[in-house]
């Protein structure tokens, strides 16, 4: 982690512009296309969301300012961020699990489906505050959407981004995902929305990009 100078970063006026507004966030859902991944994905066996929660954080890894957190007053970016997102165990009740990201997907999907299966099993399934170097994912595999809202801390703000995806949805032939992610827009803008969105898109019109060196 490395503590971002304020005298030089070029975002430090839409910063302090943005950090002074009683709702400093904005987001952004788009349809991704994903029938090429969704066809990989059961071919090889992954389950459906482990798979998309591997693409999501890979795709927000690669954009520097979803790694950027409000720390003590203070701007910090991530070399990594990680996946924290919702299970149910075994009676239905939902939990929080926390992944460790790992671009090599052998390794990463290996890992977390072992947490998965730990978490489902757990009798009182934890719901509690994670560490900054996170992203909260979120699947709604029941419907299709057009917007997702959150609930947030405002003191001190949250700036952890928040990515919510749907169920699979056919549209003219094709499947297509909503996804939504939520930012603090004194981080980051709607280029960076849109980096973030558009790497996914490639990762999911492109799985053998996505998964590169998942091994057979």
């Amino acid at each position: 982690m490395k503590r971002i100078d304020m005298r030089t970063w070029s975002r430090r006026e839409p910063y302090r512009y943005f950090s002074g507004m009683q709702w400093p966030y904005c987001s952004l859902t788009c349809e991704i296309a994903v029938t090429p991944t969704r066809a990989f994905m059961k071919g090889r066996g992954i389950g459906s969301y482990l798979g998309m929660i591997y693409l999501v954080a890979k795709a927000a890894n690669h954009v520097p300012e979803l790694r950027l957190r409000i720390e003590d007053g203070e701007v910090c970016e991530h070399e990594a961020v990680h996946p924290s997102f919702t299970v149910q165990n075994t009676s239905g009740r939902l939990a929080f699990c926390q992944a460790r990201y790992n671009e090599d997907p052998n390794e990463f999907l290996t890992l977390t489906r072992a947490d998965m299966d730990r978490t489902k099993r757990l009798p009182e399934p934890p719901l509690q505050s994670t560490g900054n170097d996170t992203l909260y994912l979120s699947c709604l595999p029941w419907v299709h959407f057009t917007s997702v809202s959150h609930p947030m801390n405002m003191t001190p703000q949250d700036s952890i981004p928040r990515i919510t995806w749907g169920r699979f949805e056919p549209k003219g032939g094709e499947t297509v995902l909503a996804v939504d992610l939520l930012v603090h827009h004194g981080l980051a803008d709607g280029e960076h929305m849109a980096q973030f969105m558009l790497k996914l898109e490639e990762f999911c019109a492109k799985p053998e990009t996505g998964f590169a060196g998942l091994r057979p």
